[in-house]
């Protein structure tokens, strides 16, 4: 059977390491919210809000903020 090219999904975020949490019910529906709010995936949400606290440049954009980009 010949294999055929991946094709479509999204671009490679690059290497990335996998964290599991449980946080209690009310902090998720926050996190959800304002990941929603901003348009990201709650990984890539909580990604930045991470990098944040540990002094790094947020590791993704909002999508907002790169459509605003493309309007501008």
């Amino acid at each position: 059977m010949a294999r055929h090219p991946a094709q479509g999904g999204r671009p490679s975020k690059g290497d990335r390491a996998p964290l599991l949490t449980r946080p209690p019910i009310e902090l998720a529906q926050a996190v959800r919210a304002e990941a929603e709010r901003q348009n990201l995936s709650y990984s890539d949400y909580i990604a930045n809000v991470l990098a944040a606290a540990h002094g790094f440049p947020p590791v993704v954009e909002s999508k907002d903020s790169q459509q605003m980009q493309l309007i501008a």
